[in-house]
């Protein structure tokens, strides 16, 4: 199946040959059909298989068929970086049309916003929310919905906005909801708020088990004694392994000692931080993607969604909280069938963590060494039996565990203790004697 096939208007096709996109991904195929047609959708697929798309060309498809003027559809995302990300390809899709796409998120301008309405808007709820509430957004117009990461949304607390806007969004013809999973957080209650007999389309089971680590990803591990160690690692594997690089931290102040440690080391780096202004995520993007910065140091606020493509390895500077937030961090790499690495610096008291993350992905992580810079992974448990084992060890002596009954051969012999009265031959004193005999004495005195 190509693109052609699906319906989609010539002007829509060229402008996909042109992003370079060849054929229609599973959600792409399922979901562009039904979207054309009108239908509300509510949508569940892995991250990273091409949802964004999926409602991208049906709204570029039907809004490019009229020149209508104003805000004419509303695409909401959990996070600016994903909201950048959706409204770059959006600009792609409309280039040479009637339409425009822009974002409308928090650390841009207001006034360039508002004085610059674009047909298709990408926006957080704080941001939409705000612009409501202050009667700068014509809803009036608005022909279409996008409700994208729902379970996230849910997740940061965003439930009431979300509604909210919603609610505002009144002459909307056609609202699709997508979700990394659609079981627990209130999804489907949450979807039969907003949508409107919906078709409901799935890849997997749309639950956490979906989430998968790519096919062509190779798991590595090193042990690291500490954050000294860790760095010299890194130097070492960045210097010998060439390769655009994601390293994941988990706070800004980590990322910022990070980004001077290796800045002085002469690589060229680039940041990715929640409280970046809009500019500066752009630029920070810009360099990465364009190659004037071969490493990018990010927070967790960046692992979902993060789709930029040629890079070779991701480094886990620091454990993530989770399994499944390594799994998300390791999905940034070996995308689309490209090979990749994900590596993960391991402390002593991690170690128990890694094995975990192990069963949960179903994947064996290999553990290495570097000489003169870290050692190899202690054996497990030390190379000691654990303090249960021990005690199993010695109680298995009698040949069942140490369960098994003694049986009785004779009759016990009652214990005798072996005193010194005893020795003596005074046996146990006789207290009332003795009184009975002082009363006697002191009797005798007074007489």
């Amino acid at each position: 199946m190509d693109f052609a096939s699906l319906c989609i208007p010539d002007s829509v096709l060229l402008n996909i040959e042109k992003v370079g996109w060849q054929t229609p991904t599973p959600i792409q195929s399922l979901v562009i059909p039904r979207a054309l047609e009108g239908a509300d959708i509510l949508g569940g697929a892995p991250t990273g298989t091409g949802k964004s798309a999926a409602f991208l060309i049906p709204i570029v498809s039907r809004l490019s068929l009229d020149d209508k003027t104003g805000i004419r559809a509303v695409i909401l995302e959990p996070t600016r970086e994903l909201a950048i990300q959706v409204a770059s390809v959006c600009d792609e899709l409309v280039e040479g049309m009637n339409l425009t796409a822009g974002v409308l998120t928090g650390g841009s301008s207001r006034e360039m916003q508002r004085e610059n309405p674009d047909s298709i808007i990408v926006a957080t709820p704080g941001r939409l929310i705000e612009y409501l509430e202050k009667g700068w957004l014509n809803t009036e117009t608005v022909e279409m919905y996008v409700i994208d990461e729902a379970d996230r949304m849910l997740d940061m607390g965003f439930r009431d906005d979300v509604a909210k806007i919603t609610r505002e969004l009144y002459n909307r013809f056609q609202t699709m909801l997508f979700s990394a999973t659609l079981e627990g957080s209130g999804i489907n209650e949450f979807a039969s708020m907003v949508l409107n007999n919906p078709i409901e389309i799935r890849i997997g089971t749309g639950g956490e088990a979906d989430e998968m680590l790519p096919s062509n990803l190779q798991s590595r591990a090193y042990y690291a004694a500490g954050d000294t160690q860790k760095v010299k690692i890194l130097h070492h594997l960045l210097t010998t392994v060439k390769g655009r690089s994601i390293v994941f931290v988990k706070t800004k102040e980590r990322l910022s000692k990070l980004d001077g440690t290796l800045r002085r080391a002469g690589f060229k780096v680039a940041t990715l931080q929640g409280d970046m202004s809009m500019a500066e995520r752009r630029a920070a993007m810009k360099r990465f993607s364009e190659g004037s910065a071969d490493i990018l140091i990010a927070t967790d606020v960046a692992a979902r969604g993060l789709d930029i493509t040629g890079v070779s390895h991701v480094y886990n500077f620091d454990m993530p909280a989770n399994a499944a937030i390594y799994v998300h961090r390791a999905g940034r790499t070996a995308r689309a069938g490209a090979r990749g690495v994900v590596i993960t610096f391991v402390l002593a008291d991690e170690i128990g963590f890694l094995e975990r993350i192990e069963r949960y992905t179903e994947v064996d992580i290999e553990r290495r060494a570097i000489k003169n810079i870290c050692a190899s992974f202690p054996p497990k448990d030390g190379g000691q039996k654990h303090q249960s084992e021990k005690k199993r060890s010695r109680a298995s002596t009698q040949g069942k565990g140490g369960f098994d009954k003694k049986v009785k051969t004779e009759e016990k012999k009652p214990h005798k203790k072996d005193r010194l009265r005893d020795k003596k031959n005074k046996g146990k004193p006789d207290f009332a004697l003795k009184r009975a005999k002082k009363a006697q004495k002191l009797a005798q005195k007074q007489q």
